[in-house]
C-alpha cells in the first residue's frame, strides 16, 4: 500500500511538472511569435515560419566612418544592458528599418554600434525554413559559417561581438556585464591601439571585456573568460580571437569581399 501510495505522488509530481512546462511554453510562445513578427522575419502563413530571403539579404552601414557589409541574419540584438531613461518604444520594426534605411548600398545607413553574430545561420530559428538561408546568402564567408563548414581564421572568432564607433564609447556605460559591472568602466582607460587587443576584467568573476581597434575608428568589444576545462586563460582567449577579428572586419565586412579569407589559416 505504501508503495503504492508513493507512486501516486510521483505521478502527481510528474503531471505537476509537466503542467508547469505547458504553462511557461504557452506562456513564452506568444513573446517569441511577436519578436520574429516585430522583427519582420515571419510570413502571414506560417507565425514561426523566418522570412529567409529577409534575412539573406545584405544591409550596409556606417559605424566609425566605416562600410560595413552584413546580412540581416548577422544582426543581433544587444545583450548585457539595461535601459535607464524609459525610452519611447520604436515608431517602426527593425525590418523597415533596414528596409527604408539600409538596403542601397549607395546610401549605407549611419549607426554608432552593431550588435553582430558569427554563427551556423542554417539553425537561427527554430523552423526547417532556416535551412534555406545558407543557399540564399551572397558572401563566401558567410556561407561557409551558415553551414557550419568554416575553419582556421573563421573557426577561432567569437560567436558575438559588438562594433562600436570609437567616438561613442559612452555607449558602453549601457552595457552590463556578467559580474554586474558596466563594460564602459573596463575599458575607459584602455590605450587603443589599431590592431592591439586589451582586456578588462570583473572583480567578481571569470569574465573579462576585450577590445580592439579593427579600423581606424572602428571598435570590437566582446566577452572573453577563463577556461579551466582547457586551460586558456581571459588574455590568451583575446588575443587569439582579437587577430581573427581584426582580419575578419577589414577583409570580409567592407565593401568587397576578400574571397581568400575562408581559406584563411
Amino acid at each position: 500500500m505504501a508503495i503504492k501510495r508513493r507512486k501516486l505522488a510521483l505521478m502527481d509530481v510528474g503531471h505537476g511538472v509537466a503542467r508547469h512546462r505547458w504553462k511557461l511554453l504557452m506562456k513564452n510562445l506568444p513573446r517569441a511569435v511577436a519578436a520574429l513578427s516585430m522583427l519582420g522575419l515571419t510570413t502571414c502563413s506560417d507565425a514561426l515560419k523566418p522570412d529567409v530571403q529577409f534575412l539573406a539579404s545584405n544591409v550596409y552601414f556606417i559605424v566609425g566612418g566605416q562600410d560595413i557589409t552584413i546580412p540581416v541574419v548577422a544582426i543581433r540584438g544587444p545583450d548585457h544592458t539595461f535601459n535607464l531613461g524609459g525610452r519611447p518604444k520604436p515608431k517602426k520594426s527593425l525590418r523597415q528599418t533596414l528596409e527604408s534605411e539600409a538596403s542601397d548600398p549607395r546610401n549605407p545607413m549611419k549607426k554608432d554600434s552593431l550588435d553582430l553574430s558569427v554563427r551556423q545561420y542554417q539553425y537561427a530559428y527554430e523552423h526547417l525554413e532556416s535551412t534555406k538561408i545558407c543557399a540564399l546568402l551572397t558572401r563566401t564567408w558567410s556561407q561557409a559559417v551558415c553551414r557550419g563548414e568554416h575553419r582556421g581564421l573563421l573557426r577561432r572568432m567569437p560567436e558575438k561581438f559588438d562594433l562600436v564607433d570609437r567616438a561613442k564609447l559612452d555607449l558602453l556605460r549601457n552595457h552590463i556585464t556578467v559580474g554586474r559591472e558596466r563594460r564602459y568602466d573596463q575599458v575607459r582607460n584602455m590605450a587603443i591601439q589599431p590592431g592591439v587587443t586589451e582586456i578588462g576584467c570583473d572583480r567578481g568573476s571569470r569574465f573579462c571585456t576585450a577590445m580592439v581597434e579593427a579600423l581606424p575608428g572602428l571598435l570590437a568589444v566582446w566577452t572573453v573568460w577563463s577556461d579551466e576545462t582547457t586551460g586558456a586563460t581571459a588574455e590568451s582567449m583575446a588575443a587569439t580571437q582579437g587577430a581573427s577579428i581584426v582580419q575578419f572586419v577589414r577583409r570580409a565586412l567592407g565593401p568587397v569581399e576578400d574571397l581568400s579569407l575562408v581559406d584563411a589559416d
